[in-house]
């Protein structure tokens, strides 16, 4: 073991060459931290950003390919295949949901009771745009109708019923066990008819003209005001929606279509673990309909920390690479100077293993101060790095999304379908870094694997020397 004490000495005798060394350890393992500590901050921050947006997966058209089919074919999309609840019925049975909730929207006709008329303006012929696609009469023209129907299996788990916007006075709200046709309506409509929970009425589909009896399931209020809708027509009126089971709206729907099925999951982390499984286990058209996460606001919220950690990647493997490199420099102008001090040694009968071991132990030995030095700073250098990256990636998305033209075709339900409750993706603009235990194992195993290759490629070196012709050369 003498080769350690030999190491020790050297190192202290050589402090200028030492501390030049233990720099450039200090900043290699600090990088390298840095670099660890942003990833393991962008996994928190992942964890976040599906937290504050839920963990709920809808399942329903993809726009953006259906305005992009429109565009290459001229806008002749042709038929949408329909979403069934056959298409889907395994989904819900997987063990990453907590509950779901199937959407239908549809349209009606009166039959024998009257909706709540508009506050329409004389001369306003807005609604002439308005009629539903696919509703005619027998002389062919286009029919309005004069309910919106929403079909769910569950009330209670709608936007305007969970914020209060709406809410049960009298009877029972729809859940999954309900089946037929059972129907909520508004307070306003069963005044007007005189509807009570318990009694019936008809409603007529508007492609076949049949009539289907509903019972009063319950009575909803709505306290939007009447009026205040765009359009002003019988169907947009708040007054006029009536909410019933999937199977009681699915006779009125285009072509028999859910227009949406959403999944909550028991664990936000799950998520794309589930649009795996439902994507195996369902037998939708990937072409019309996509699982989505509210994957847009996600995207909004983790572009500037995924681009800072994509950055932190690349530091983490120059620093390897150019700190690797440099080491394995200052190690061979250590070992050229050093020829004598090796040839007397070997000289002497000492081992070339053990003059390899010596070098190797100074530099471990520095490297284990440097590591050191760096486990109790790296924190808050990364932190630093972390908020100096991040607040330009935030800065640059703030300027594209203030550049980007707001205009452009969107989609909007304007049928008393579930609203958009969905969170809105605000940009991560600060993340906490912290090292952790994981952390100071992984940069301690990336430093020594850097220090024992820089170090045994330069003592090859020594391998082929001979004491006599060092000797011999330095006389």
């Amino acid at each position: 073991m003498d080769f350690i004490r030999r190491a020790c000495i050297s190192i202290w005798a050589k402090k200028g060459k030492s501390f030049l060394m233990l720099i450039l350890l200090f900043v290699l393992c600090s990088l390298v931290f840095a670099g660890f500590a942003i990833q393991s901050a962008t996994r928190a921050s992942e964890d976040i950003a599906r937290k504050k947006l839920g963990g709920d997966v809808t399942l329903t058209l993809d726009m953006d390919k259906l305005m992009k089919k429109m565009e290459e074919s001229n806008g002749n999309l042709g038929e949408v295949p329909p979403l069934t609840l056959k298409d889907i019925e395994k989904v819900k049975n997987l063990k990453a949901v907590a509950d779901y909730q199937y959407i239908v929207d549809a349209f009606a006709a009166k039959v024998d009771k009257s909706p709540v008329k508009s506050d329409k303006k004389e001369g306003d012929n807005q609604a002439g745009g308005m009629a539903i696609a696919g509703g005619g009469g027998s002389d062919g023209e286009a029919k309005m109708p004069d309910f919106a129907m929403t079909g769910t299996n569950n009330t209670n788990s709608l936007a305007t019923f969970k914020n209060g916007k709406e809410k049960i006075i009298s009877g029972k709200p729809i859940t999954n066990k309900d089946k037929g046709n059972l129907a909520l309506i508004e307070k306003r409509f069963a005044d007007q008819n005189k509807l009570k929970v318990g009694d019936t009425f008809q409603l007529k589909d508007l492609e076949t003209n049949k009539s289907q009896k509903f019972t009063v399931h319950g009575i909803y209020e709505n306290k939007e005001v009447s009026g205040s809708q765009q359009f002003p027509v019988d169907f947009m009126e708040p007054a006029n929606k009536i909410y019933t089971t999937v199977d009681g709206a699915m006779p009125f729907s285009h072509n028999g279509s859910l227009a949406s099925a959403k999944y909550s999951m028991t664990d936000p982390k799950l998520i794309d673990s589930f649009k795996k499984a439902a994507a195996d286990v369902s037998s939708v058209d990937k072409d019309f309909y996509k699982w989505d996460a509210n994957d847009a606001a996600y995207k909004t919220m983790m572009q500037p920390i995924q681009n800072v950690a994509s950055f932190a990647n690349i530091i983490v493997i120059i620093t390897a690479l150019a700190g690797g490199l440099i080491l394995a420099l200052l190690v061979l102008l250590s070992i050229r100077e050093r020829r004598f001090e090796m040839g007397v040694l070997l000289s002497l009968g000492e081992n070339k293993a053990k003059l390899i071991g010596q070098f190797l132990v100074e530099v471990i030995l520095i490297g284990m101060i440097a590591f050191s030095a760096a486990c109790l700073t790296s924190e808050a250098i990364g932190q630093t790095v972390t908020n100096q990256m991040l607040n330009k990636e935030v800065q640059q998305a703030k300027d594209e999304e203030a550049n980007t033209p707001s205009g452009g075709m969107q989609m909007a339900t304007v049928i008393g379908g579930e609203q958009d409750d969905k969170p809105k993706g605000e940009v991560i603009d600060k993340v906490d870094v912290h090292i952790s235990q994981q952390d100071m194992v992984e940069v301690g195993g990336i430093g020594l694997l850097v220090v024992i290759i820089a170090t045994l490629l330069p003592c090859l070196f020594i391998i082929r020397l001979q004491p006599k012709m060092i000797l011999s050369k330095n006389d």
